[in-house]
């Protein structure tokens, strides 16, 4: 009986073992080829980490999720309630942004709550949201200093400070397997209790922007929270980053964090986005296999 098990346990071993080289080997076909570096990082269920071309990349807004992490941490800490109201004044709805939240208020602004400013900022990708949260959190410096103390960095510059100047947007990076890190820490409950926890998923699984990366690459009614975070285009017309990274729920309940990282990229957005919804395929299929 017992060399029974041992021969089972060694054929189902040597068929993960191939499962993972065909994963991998289906990863590096999908980052050949373009003019682009594209960074790939898998966590499995396991804890146990898959990646490609794993250095410090240009976030853009995958950095609200970090954001969002350490305002919601403070908020925790110091038990402000997520109904916190703020004042957004007229000199903080800075033109030529992206911000929904500002085309929702009049010009002489309003008042919103910590928790609607935090969907505007995740969900919806606000960048004046994001300013406002940020300093809510002590200003990128604190963000920073919260990040690296889960061994992860990279905060240096705000929304505004990276539309000052397009070499701006390459200021905050991470590799692509501390984001996933990140995530994984928060998955397991290890920066976040109770409600905030529990908004936080709930709005990476709101996300609205990014349809066509991550998400593009699963079934229709998979569980995914993410984050995306695209730049502008240099006036040589390269994209410094076009990024998705975030987690999926597997129908058993198991869950894996992955981030795709298109960054300096001479493709087309369509070619950018098309590049993590066919690494985010091959993982599902990857994972659902096992």
């Amino acid at each position: 009986m017992k060399k029974l098990l041992l021969l089972c346990l060694s054929v189902l071993t040597a068929s993960c073992d191939t499962a993972t080289r065909q994963f991998e080997s289906r990863l590096d076909e999908i980052l050949s080829g373009h003019k682009a570096f594209v960074g790939v990082a898998v966590r499995t269920p396991g804890g146990e980490t898959i990646a490609r071309n794993d250095t410090l990349l240009p976030m853009m807004s995958v950095f609200k999720f970090p954001v969002a992490l350490a305002v919601l941490d403070r908020m925790q800490r110091e038990g402000i309630p997520l109904t916190q109201p703020i004042s957004i004044t007229p000199d903080l709805l800075l033109p030529g942004t992206y911000s929904p939240m500002r085309d929702s208020l009049p010009a002489g602004g309003g008042t919103l709550t910590l928790g609607q400013l935090l969907r505007y900022m995740v969900s919806e990708s606000d960048n004046i949201a994001c300013d406002i949260l940020l300093r809510e959190a002590g200003g990128p410096e604190a963000v920073e200093a919260y990040v690296r103390s889960l061994g992860i960095g990279g905060i240096a510059a705000s929304e505004e400070e990276m539309h000052r100047g397009i070499g701006n947007q390459r200021v905050n990076k991470a590799r692509p397997s501390s984001v996933c890190t990140l995530f994984d820490l928060f998955l397991q409950g290890r920066l976040l209790k109770g409600e905030y926890n529990a908004l936080l998923q709930r709005l990476l699984r709101g996300t609205t922007t990014g349809a066509n990366k991550l998400k593009a690459g699963l079934p229709a009614s998979t569980v995914i929270g993410h984050k995306t975070g695209s730049s502008d285009r240099t006036a040589e017309g390269i994209r410094i980053a076009d990024n998705d990274v975030g987690y999926v729920v597997l129908p058993d309940g198991r869950r894996y964090c992955i981030a795709v990282f298109v960054t300096e990229s001479e493709e087309n957005d369509a070619t950018n986005a098309a590049i993590a919804a066919s690494a985010s395929r091959a993982a599902y299929e990857y994972f659902s296999s096992k």
